[in-house]
């Protein structure tokens, strides 16, 4: 009797399995469709918001930079009007300074 019922049992599996196969492949193929349209979504959506981070990281390069441009490099705020006066008291000094000779400093000398 047990031989029986192994025998009907295979019997059944081999008339099962084509029919289950061709009710879940097209299933298979809904799902694996479904799948790729949302993965491609996903990259989408993805190379948007890196492309948004980007953006951000540029304006925020660009606005250090014009503050870096705007202080003498620590930070403090260099006025406009004291950094000419500055350049022309730099252009005066080195005008001065090549129109008459260097002079020697006079040395000391120690006394013991």
């Amino acid at each position: 009797m047990g031989n029986a019922i192994s025998f009907l049992l295979g019997i059944g599996a081999a008339w099962l399995a084509p029919t289950l196969v061709r009710v879940f492949r097209p299933l298979a193929v809904e799902a694996t469709a479904a799948g790729m349209g949302l993965l491609e979504d996903a990259r989408r959506i993805a190379a948007e918001q890196l492309e948004t981070l980007e953006d951000i990281a540029a304006e925020a390069r660009a606005r250090r930079e014009s503050i870096l441009a705007a202080t003498n490099g620590n930070g403090h705020q260099i006025d406009v009007e004291d950094a000419d006066a500055d350049a022309d008291d730099a252009d005066a000094d080195a005008d001065e300074a090549s129109a008459r000779p260097r002079r020697r400093a006079a040395t000391r000398r120690r006394v013991s």
